[in-house]
Parts: C-alpha cells; sequence; structure tokens
C-alpha cells in the first residue's frame, strides 16, 4: 500500500468513529425533545421549563467536562481521565 493510502485509511477511521458519536449524542437530545412532554410530567411536576432546563444543562455539562477532564488527561495523562470518567458514569447508572 501507498502511504497516501494509508493515511486515507487512517484518516477514515478516526472520522468514521467521530461522526458515529456525535449522531449518537444528537440522536439522544432528538429523543428527549421528541419525549420532553411525557418527562414533563413524569419528572418535572407538569414544569415546561424544568423539563427544558434539564435538556439545557446537557449543552452546558459537555463543554464543562472537556475542560476538567481535559485538564486532568494533560496533567495525569489520558488513561487516569479515561478511567475517571468511566467511574462516574458506572456510578451515576448504578448508584441510584
Amino acid at each position: 500500500m501507498s502511504k497516501a493510502s494509508c493515511d486515507t485509511a487512517r484518516i477514515l477511521r478516526v472520522y468514521w468513529s467521530l461522526f458515529l458519536g456525535n449522531v449518537v449524542e444528537w440522536y439522544e437530545f432528538a429523543v428527549y425533545g421528541y419525549l420532553e412532554p411525557i418527562l414533563e410530567d413524569k419528572f418535572f411536576q407538569g414544569s415546561a421549563i424544568g423539563a427544558w432546563l434539564g435538556f439545557g444543562v446537557t449543552f452546558l455539562a459537555r463543554p464543562l467536562g472537556g475542560a476538567v477532564f481535559g485538564t486532568l488527561g494533560d496533567s495525569f495523562g489520558r488513561s487516569v481521565a479515561v478511567n475517571v470518567t468511566i467511574i462516574g458514569m458506572l456510578v451515576g447508572t448504578c448508584g441510584q
């Protein structure tokens, strides 16, 4: 294989995974928006403002988490940052 085809394959592999992650994230946002009336009744006691504020928090949390875990990764390495985020997701999922 030539160097150009190897670089192209590598670039496609990297961008494909980024694309899929972005699609999944926006799919989750779309599902939340679609189910907002149900979530409003079941979780927010009929408060549309509360339901949409809960939706808006996700847009704030992503760059904040990127800054926090990016700094953690710069200081202690990517492995530590990934492990901390995985443990955080585990606690958030199982610790309810």
